[in-house]
């Protein structure tokens, strides 16, 4: 399917921006990234973008995990959104009732075989979630076991934080913000995942941080050839902000 096509059938359902879809949508049919892995899809709208590329691809599947709760909260809901885009046939849903760690548990047990190692089985992992140090820091090294060598991880909100979320509500899944420390009332956990544990990793590079986006990206390589180096785009914020900052500059002198 189309990218036009698919932009159009789910204009205006949240979470994914139009131009983080584009990019996805394009990087799994350049990059033929046939199976794909989704941590965390609340409405499902990017799982339909992953979908729509697929169905262009002509093969492939990709498997979406959420919480079986967030059926309940997340209405248009993942399937209604497949079956009005007729991209069904291409995604299976999971729901956990605690969330994607215990399914990445079954996967991994799945995968192993006698030897005991786990089979690697994606060309692609997105996780979007909770944007916790605890939960996705270990999601990371379990999804690890399961991507292919040369295949992408992409996290979700890179700069987001509980300080933020704790000026609407007091509660983020689960996670009470009164009993969290100052660090992690105010530190990004998806940008302390990626710069301590993704970034050092061994078997990780090319790295590319999206402010505009909020997404980080990471290839797993041969470990031979580990280099660490990124390319970083800024935000539009930040263009604003320094370009005021030299006008101030020239107007003092």
């Amino acid at each position: 399917m189309k990218f036009s096509e698919i932009n159009k059938l789910l204009k205006g359902i949240p979470f994914i921006s139009e131009s983080n879809a584009k990019a996805l949508y394009n990087f799994i049919i350049e990059n033929k990234l046939t199976s794909c892995l989704e941590l965390g899809f609340a409405h499902g709208v990017a799982s339909c973008y992953i979908a729509a590329a697929l169905d262009e691809l002509g093969q492939g599947y990709l498997v979406s995990v959420d919480l079986v709760e967030a059926e309940n909260i997340f209405k248009p809901t993942i399937q209604e959104l497949l079956e009005k885009c007729g991209l069904a046939k291409y995604v299976t849903v999971h729901r956990e009732p605690t969330g994607y760690n215990w399914f990445l548990h079954n996967d991994i047990k799945k995968n192993t075989g006698a030897d005991n190692i786990c089979a690697p089985v994606y060309d692609l992992c997105i996780i979007d979630g909770p944007k916790n140090w605890t939960i996705d820091g270990s999601a990371f090294f379990c999804a690890d076991k399961l991507l292919k060598k040369n295949g992408w991880i992409i996290f979700d909100d890179y700069n987001w934080t509980y300080a933020k979320a704790a000026k609407v509500r007091e509660v983020t899944d689960g996670i009470a913000h009164r009993q969290l420390s100052e660090d992690e009332l105010n530190l990004p956990h998806v940008k302390e995942i990626f710069h301590l544990l993704v970034l050092q990793h061994p078997a990780y590079s090319n790295f590319k941080i999206q402010q505009d986006g909020d997404w980080a990206w990471a290839q797993k390589i041969d470990m031979s050839t580990k280099k660490i180096s990124y390319t970083y785009s800024t935000s539009t914020k930040d263009v604003i902000v320094k370009g005021m900052l030299s006008l101030i500059k020239k107007l003092r002198r």
